[in-house]
């Protein structure tokens, strides 16, 4: 017998987390209000010349991708929950834009959010744990030089697209009843219970390291965007076994080249704003259709749309944008693995 799951049995579950598709499990709705969640700000906003402030509100409008699957009072308070969280992750990485952008200060502060993602996740049962998206909001506003008055926009903005996400998820109130079952609002977990489960020191010490490390070394190295590879580090983390994580951080990997080529096929023909939009919305969709299903192709959607995302607020060279995703990736996921590996109990006989 041994505390960690052998070999074999870790690439088989390695294989089968990247290799399997999961059933839809009517993936579609939830897909549906994402996009729509996501699409009408950004459109608004970049339609009336304010494309640089579509990064405030995007990240408030991704409160939409919770509570899929929950009743509809849970899905309000999930959203709620997200949307608030979100939204300070914009706040503070505006913040540290104002003070150090693109410092060693924005790398703490990502790390710190990745925690706060995780304790948020494990009191609440908010899922996809939240990490991710508080350290890519926290992250892509705090690249760049902010006035302090754009605080105020990184405040309202946000809430006002989450705002919008609560509502859109509150739609289905008024249709016809589903028959499909609905998950009910979990109880909080006290704190002192989050942090006394078994396993629950270790998980932090990984979603603080692993972000913190990636990040560190790629603002060190002075890539243009290290957000990126603190955002492809909490990756990995997510899986139930060292195999599927692992599976995990293979798909990021896979799903991210394919993604660049895409994304680079696309603002490389230099398309009309419209298009860009609409891109966009049909990313998220296709993300959020596969997101639970497989992520290597969910990846494929959510690379072009973050890239898009990027070229509309702050625009780049495509061929530094393009290396930047690619080269931060591979760190970010490296980090990450290595610190799993590094992390995972020893295997022990037994006698």
């Amino acid at each position: 017998m041994s505390s960690s799951t052998a070999p074999g049995g870790a690439v088989s579950e390695w294989r089968r987390e990247l290799l399997s598709v999961l059933p839809h499990n009517r993936a579609h709705w939830g897909a549906v209000r994402a996009a729509i969640v996501i699409t009408v700000p950004i459109a608004t906003l970049a339609l009336t010349g304010h494309a640089d402030l579509t990064l405030y509100a995007t990240f408030g409008a991704m409160a939409g991708v919770f509570g899929r699957h929950a009743t509809y009072s849970a899905r309000l308070y999930q959203q709620a929950v997200a949307g608030l969280s979100l939204s300070l992750a914009v706040f503070v990485g505006t913040a540290v834009g104002v003070v150090a952008p693109g410092s060693f200060l924005a790398v703490g502060a990502i790390a710190a959010l990745s925690l706060v993602g995780l304790l948020v996740s494990k009191r609440v049962g908010l899922l996809p744990v939240p990490s991710l998206f508080l350290v890519f909001a926290a992250g892509s506003t705090s690249s760049f030089h902010h006035a302090p008055a754009d605080l105020v926009l990184a405040a309202a903005l946000p809430l006002g697209a989450a705002a919008l996400a609560i509502v859109v998820g509150q739609v289905g109130r008024i249709l016809p009843p589903s028959r499909a079952t609905k998950h009910p609002r979990r109880e909080i977990v006290p704190l002192r219970a989050v942090l006394a489960a078994p396993g629950a020191r270790l998980e932090m010490v990984r979603y603080v390291v692993g972000p913190l490390v990636a990040g560190a070394i790629a603002t060190g190295v002075g890539i243009g965007h290290p957000y990126w590879a603190a955002v492809a580090a909490t990756v990995p983390l997510t899986g139930a076994t060292l195999g599927a994580k692992f599976g995990r951080g293979t798909q990021r990997l896979v799903g991210t080249v394919v993604g660049v080529l895409l994304a680079a096929a696309l603002i490389g023909a230099d398309p009309p704003l419209g298009v860009l939009i609409a891109a966009v919305g049909v990313a998220q969709l296709l993300a959020e259709l596969f997101v639970l299903r497989n992520y290597a192709l969910a990846t494929m959607a959510v690379t072009p749309l973050a890239l898009i995302m990027v070229h509309l607020a702050s625009p780049a060279p495509l061929g530094t944008l393009i290396a930047d995703r690619l080269v931060e990736t591979v760190i970010g996921v490296l980090v990450a693995l290595v610190l799993l590996v590094v992390t995972s109990p020893r295997r022990r006989a037994r006698t």
